[in-house]
């Protein structure tokens, strides 16, 4: 069954005077960019796996942690235990900028992107030096619009079970909402886009190839990063037990207390150092910041996050891979060209328009938090421009 040999993949791998003229400088970019905030209403059908090992405690999942990192199929062989098909309805939370009049020569492509495990979408506009950190006053800086969402458990959009959410459901998702931004529909005054481009982060770059696997219309480009199809430099058995793992709920009672025991955070900043940055290209303070403000993930979610259920080849639009240097889950902190580019050159972008794959100096999987993460902006636009997006 393709489910369960997927999950088997996954296991084996899953100063003042300074100072006022930075703030000029935040200022001018604000005003550059017009933004919208949604709640938008979304109906899906999709097939789930069914975790057959819910969690009671937190004995439970450190146990799971050997139970995924064992060498014996027979060991795993009680994780799933089959599959369900399902219609919800779900509220997405989600986002829509596109540049202000005095700017916008390519505001009617839009950029739609998904963030990845341990954040919501404030991944891609964080709180941190918008002209270091923030894709969204980059991109919106060339001159493209952009629509970014909280995935179904995440944020503002609706709170679903920890073993529920996962990666069929979440592309069911973003599917429909790049359905409506094609329509024209939650993208202010921009209308109908002339081209839509798919861009992703980790589970987000697999949700986003998984969607285009179902559809391979149903973007112009496709942007995947801190990800990779290479999945014998993989690192998902380490990726469990250097997470570190608890059950949200009982970590932030007050603030996670709306989750199952099927959603897990990393207990600290250390275990978010250690898979999301490598020193030293990172500012301690930006750790901080993720550790506050991160984001529990389903379990399932995790298990799926590695690879599509089949991968978008015979897509014909432009694809990028984009990942760092030292991707912990991706790459087991070793990415090379090579490895980055195959089997996705080969096997799955064969006959895109355009492909290239990038591997980031530097950089951890944590991409857009890396010290030169503008830098990786700056790639992933100038591609889409040379490529006539």
């Amino acid at each position: 069954m393709r489910n369960s040999n997927i999950l088997q993949q996954a296991l084996l791998l899953s100063a003042a005077a300074f100072s006022s003229q930075v703030d000029a400088t935040l200022t001018v970019r604000a005003n550059a960019k017009v933004c919208n905030n949604y709640k938008i209403p979304v109906s899906i059908t999709s097939t789930n796996l069914v975790f057959g090992l819910p969690f009671k405690n937190n004995l439970d999942v450190a146990d799971f942690v050997t139970i995924a990192g064992s060498r014996d199929d027979a060991a795993r062989a009680p994780v799933i235990t089959g599959v369900n098909t399902t219609s919800r309805d779900f509220t997405i939370g989600a986002t829509f900028c596109a540049p202000g009049k005095s700017a916008g020569s390519k505001k009617d492509i839009v950029l739609v992107a998904t963030h990845g495990g341990l954040f919501d979408r404030t991944y891609w506009d964080p709180n941190l030096d918008k002209s270091k950190y923030s894709f969204v006053d980059w991109v919106i800086g060339q001159g493209y619009s952009i629509f970014y969402y909280d995935r179904i458990g995440q944020g503002e959009s609706s709170v679903v079970s920890g073993y529920y959410a996962q990666l069929s459901n979440q592309a069911a998702v973003l599917t429909e909402l790049t359905k409506l931004v094609k329509a024209g529909k939650y993208v202010g005054s921009v209308g109908k886009p002339k081209s839509v481009v798919l861009v992703g982060h980790s589970i987000g770059s697999n949700i986003a190839a998984q969607a285009v696997a179902d559809d391979l219309t149903l973007a112009d480009g496709l942007i995947l990063t801190g990800y990779g199809f290479n999945q014998s430099i993989q690192n998902t058995k380490a990726t469990f037990g250097a997470e570190d793992f608890r059950i949200a709920e009982g970590v932030k009672p007050l603030v996670w207390g709306k989750y199952d025991t099927g959603y897990l955070v990393p207990v600290d900043q250390y275990p978010i150092a250690a898979t999301f940055f490598k020193k030293p290209n990172y500012d301690p303070a930006v750790v901080a910041y993720v550790e506050k403000t991160k984001q529990p993930f389903g379990i399932i979610e995790v298990l799926t996050s590695s690879i599509p259920n089949a991968p978008p080849a015979g897509y014909k639009g432009v694809a990028m891979i984009l990942t760092g240097e030292n991707d912990f889950i991706f790459c087991t902190s070793k990415c090379d060209q090579y490895g980055l580019e195959h089997p996705a050159v080969d096997a799955v972008f064969h006959q895109a328009k355009a492909f290239k794959a990038t591997v980031w100096p530097g950089a951890g999987h944590g991409l857009n938090f890396a010290a030169n993460a503008a830098g990786s902006f700056k790639e992933i636009t100038d591609f889409l421009a040379a490529n006539g997006l």
